[in-house]
């Protein structure tokens, strides 16, 4: 009996002093915040063309590489000469968002980890609300690439600093592009690691963070307030008004908050698919289109008919089919039986006769993506500069012809 004592003894000691012991690496590790789950999407901005595309490769704008150096390098010289295009010097900053809302600023102000410095500058404001350049300068980055940032612009100003705004609903430059003051890059949004819509303002000097707040012009009270004291002090040039020339009025679109009722350009109005149909899409308008460029049209139903073509429509039979994007590009207008699409390459499609709306104006469309209910009579239409063309000619997989 003694024996088994001992022996017992033995195993639990044994129990004890493995546990005491144990390889840490053995032990299940101490639950962390998942931040997988945060979407950085959906991706949202523009697809670089012209003359900001051959800018951006020429000086090595647009890339991730180009990101990284914009927030812990100093700009190369070759930024700092394109982003002074227009010659006027850079000493403070405009408010971004026109009525946003402070709600953090910069350092160790965070409720969650007060150990961890923010830095940057929290805007908040209604979803699809303009973001504007806070000063002249060169987009550097316009893509959703930084992890947690979602869609976001950074812009080199001409004196070396970098700003940058993130969680956007979508930009609306593209890298390479050269911008003004108050010139409209993004849309509020949160993409990105953000629990509401705001902007996440940023501002770097030769590749360290510093707080931008005392340098805001037309910002909410509180800032005009913290501005005012920091020039008493001699730490900032002198605050400066903002009028309209800082804010300018953009051609909205998409229909958003920030859309004017009686713009007649915005997308989604009658005004803008009657300029459509009679002259060349505006350069700005295109940049703002979306997707890949073709040559040719897809047949715009899975199925169906020709019933009638000319050199200016086709009508089609596409009783209870889907009706389908053609190309990609951006749906201006839909309402009633009608649709129009805005292609990359300048095109322009309307279909008339269509059921069942299946999209709305402002939206991104990719080639084949379902838009409506086909009838009996769907009306297809193409335009290049305003002028209407043969649509067939274009078409590929047309229903009884080789292609």
């Amino acid at each position: 009996m003694r024996a088994s004592y001992i022996v017992l003894g033995g195993v639990l000691a044994g129990l004890l002093s493995s546990t005491a012991h144990a390889d840490p690496t053995d032990q299940a590790p101490s639950p962390r915040y998942d931040y997988s789950r945060f979407s950085d999407g959906p991706r949202n901005v523009p697809t670089p063309r012209g003359a900001s595309l051959a800018r951006a490769q020429a000086i090595g704008l647009g890339t991730r590489e180009a990101a990284s150096r914009a927030m812990h390098q100093p700009p190369p010289e070759a930024w700092l000469r394109v982003a002074a295009w227009r010659g006027e010097a850079v000493e403070r900053l405009l408010w971004p968002v026109d009525d946003g809302r402070f709600i953090r600023g910069f350092g160790f102000v965070r409720h969650t980890r007060p150990d961890l410095r923010h830095d940057g500058v929290d805007i908040g404001a209604a979803p699809g609300s303009i973001v504007r350049a806070a000063a002249d300068g060169v987009v550097v980055y316009s893509d959703n690439g930084v992890r947690g940032f979602g869609n976001v612009v950074m812009i080199a100003h001409p004196n070396g600093w970098v700003s940058l705004y993130a969680h956007n609903a979508r930009t609306t430059v593209q890298a390479g592009w050269r911008v003004r003051r108050g010139e409209r890059i993004a849309l509020v949004g949160m993409t990105g690691i953000t629990h509401a819509p705001h902007v996440h303002f940023e501002l770097f000097d030769r590749g360290s963070n510093i707080d931008p707040l005392a340098l805001f012009d037309g910002g909410p009270a509180f800032v005009e307030r913290v501005a005012a004291r920091a020039h008493r002090a001699g730490e900032v040039p002198a605050p400066v008004a903002v009028d309209a020339d800082d804010r300018p009025t953009p051609a909205p679109l998409e229909p958003s908050a920030a859309a004017a009722p009686s713009d007649p350009a915005r997308v989604g109005s009658e005004a803008l698919v009657r300029r459509l149909h009679r002259f060349r899409p505006s350069a700005e308008l295109l940049a703002e289109t979306p997707g890949r460029t073709f040559q040719n049209l897809l047949w715009p139903v899975r199925g169906g008919s020709v019933r009638r073509s000319s050199s200016a429509r086709l009508e089609v039979d596409a009783t209870d089919a889907p009706l389908r994007a053609v190309a990609d590009g951006r749906c201006v207008y839909a309402s009633g039986d009608t649709v129009v699409l805005l292609h990359p390459m300048g095109w322009v499609t309307t279909y008339r006769g269509a059921s069942d709306l299946a999209i709305e104006a402002g939206a991104e469309v990719t080639r084949g993506a379902w838009i409506a209910r086909g009838t009996s009579r769907v009306r297809v239409e193409v335009r290049v500069e305003g002028r209407r063309v043969d649509p067939l000619e274009r078409m590929v997989h047309v229903p009884g012809r080789a292609d």
